[in-house]
């Protein structure tokens, strides 16, 4: 459960995404609305405004303890969560994931450890399989003749 020094974070890539079962699950634990710190912007890059505020706050020891509801949340890219994970180590602040309870015990456990490298694996897998997909999208549309982008300007 968390207390004065706990903190949350959600996030969802897009507008259209829904926060709600992030939100719901948090709440359940304790998390009041307004505790917790929300992106909606793609994990694969670490200039997340919200994220941001958060490793400052873990960094200058006002944050000890960080719940998500699940890792892949705090970001898709590998070298940012590897990073995010040395700040954890760092500041020894604690580490939660709703879905994925092994996290908490990532420093003190090999299992957990390699437990939570695999969520970072699978995290980035996701991401590569996305980006396969879209060009797979992209292209077989091209090849039926469809137009991508914006409409076309009409000839005068």
């Amino acid at each position: 459960m968390p207390d004065a020094r706990s903190a949350a974070y959600a996030r969802v890539s897009a507008d259209h995404q829904h926060l709600g079962s992030q939100l719901d699950a948090l709440a359940a634990i304790g998390f009041a609305r307004e505790d917790i710190h929300i992106d909606v912007e793609s994990g694969t890059h670490d200039d997340r405004k919200a994220y941001q505020k958060l490793c400052s706050l873990i960094r200058n020891g006002h944050v000890k303890e960080i719940w998500v509801y699940r890792i892949d949340r705090l970001g898709r890219n590998h070298y940012e969560l590897v990073s995010f994970l040395h700040l954890l180590e760092d500041t020894d602040c604690e580490a939660n994931s709703i879905c994925e309870p092994f996290f908490k015990e990532w420093r003190r456990s090999s299992w957990a450890f390699r437990a939570t490298w695999d969520a970072i694996g699978d995290a980035r897998y996701e991401l590569i399989r996305l980006k396969e997909r879209q060009a797979a999208g992209i292209a077989a549309a091209k090849a039926r003749g469809k137009h991508l982008g914006r409409p076309r300007k009409k000839k005068a």
